[in-house]
């Protein structure tokens, strides 16, 4: 397309969606965090418009977008200044390309409250995990992802999922590129920002209509950003609750007819029981030599398998010592740690599989990884 006929089309769109935009009032976001699903859209056009601020001038647009956002750069492109508006909102803060770890104050544990809808219960308890998760869950017969404790039965189970309500910013704006230009780039957002022919002009005029995407199709977008999540309760109103994420503790749970509370502990993750290390146990089992070793992890584990990677043997474990599985369960996550440590100048994208698949890891690795981490089981 035209660059000059791009631009036209472009404030064409902004034109048009002028009426609708007057219902997204040009602020700083400066919103609470949404705490349903319909209220995702009008929060979401909120981060566009801080985007649009931190990108305010051309002096402040970075026109040479490589693909990574340091915290203290001066100008930003416009992948830049949605990542870090949506940073700002879910209070992420970075110090040049690192997350800055708050070991000496740990947040207080996040206060839960969600409200009923005709499916169960939705709501949020806030920045959660670098993100704003929306929870909508409702009553479970029992959870299914392996049991926890041998020694009790949990007195309440609730099942449902966490969508990330920052997801649909990126979505859309990615979207938003293929409405404005026919060219195709490898990456859109870095591609059509490094675009010799787009302008300032097009790139204000680009948040506009990311802006009025997100109000229509903000909520239906979260599916796409959907995660399992399983709550599990014990007397006193204590638990634990299972995400992508971890394990992590759960206490001061009611459940009255207006709204369901609790809090989440996200300093610390559940730590591994007796039951974590019978699966290590018998994940060191089944990879007993070679043979029988999948030296080619791809993280699919068949029930008619022969040969077995670490995570499907711990999958298999799972299965077998806790009658269901859960890849973030404290015994998996133990094994990870170790794997950080063993391997700090390498960086895997999946770290059991990419240490499985290592051709510098042999079968003694594997043996005395099971064997570490069941030692450091208390």
């Amino acid at each position: 397309m035209h660059p000059h006929q791009r631009t036209i089309i472009l404030a064409g769109l902004v034109g048009a969606g002028s009426i609708a935009h007057a219902q997204v009032p040009r602020t700083t976001h400066s919103a609470p965090s949404p705490t349903t699903k319909a209220a995702v859209g009008q929060w979401d056009a909120g981060i566009v418009r801080r985007a649009e601020a931190i990108l305010a001038s051309p002096a402040d647009w970075n026109r040479a977008d490589v693909g990574k956002c340091p915290a203290d750069d001066k100008t930003l492109s416009i992948s830049c200044a949605l990542q870090r508006a949506v940073e700002e909102a879910a209070e992420v803060h970075r110090r040049g390309a690192h997350t800055i770890a708050a070991a000496k104050h740990p947040p207080a544990a996040p206060d839960c409250r969600l409200h009923p809808t005709a499916d169960g219960h939705e709501g949020s308890c806030g920045p959660l995990f670098d993100e704003v998760p929306i929870f909508t869950i409702a009553p479970a017969k029992a959870i299914t992802t392996g049991i926890w404790r041998p020694d009790a039965r949990p007195a309440q189970v609730w099942a449902g999922t966490m969508t990330d309500a920052e997801y649909p910013v990126m979505y859309e704006a990615r979207q938003v590129v293929d409405l404005v230009t026919t060219r195709k780039y490898p990456e859109r957002l870095i591609g059509y920002n490094n675009d010799s022919t787009t302008t300032f002009a097009d790139v204000q005029a680009f948040f506009h209509l990311l802006q009025e995407r997100l109000v229509t199709q903000g909520t239906t977008d979260l599916a796409q950003s959907s995660d399992d999540v399983e709550i599990e309760i014990y007397t006193g109103g204590v638990g634990v609750i299972r995400t992508y994420a971890g394990w992590f503790p759960v206490s001061g749970f009611t459940a009255q007819a207006s709204i369901l509370r609790f809090r989440i502990d996200t300093s610390r993750q559940v730590p591994p029981s007796a039951l974590d290390r019978a699966i290590l146990q018998r994940a060191a089992a089944i990879i007993a030599t070679d043979s029988v070793w999948n030296r080619a992890d791809n993280r699919k584990c068949l029930p008619s398998a022969t040969t077995w990677s670490i995570y499907c043997a711990e999958e298999r474990a799972s299965i077998e010592v806790t009658g269901g599985f859960h890849h973030r369960r404290p015994a998996m996550e133990l094994v990870r740690e170790i794997i950080d440590e063993r391997s700090k100048a390498k960086s895997y994208p999946h770290r059991l599989m990419g240490y499985n698949n290592d051709p510098s890891t042999h079968l003694a690795d594997v043996r005395t990884l099971f064997a570490e981490a069941i030692a450091r089981i208390k």
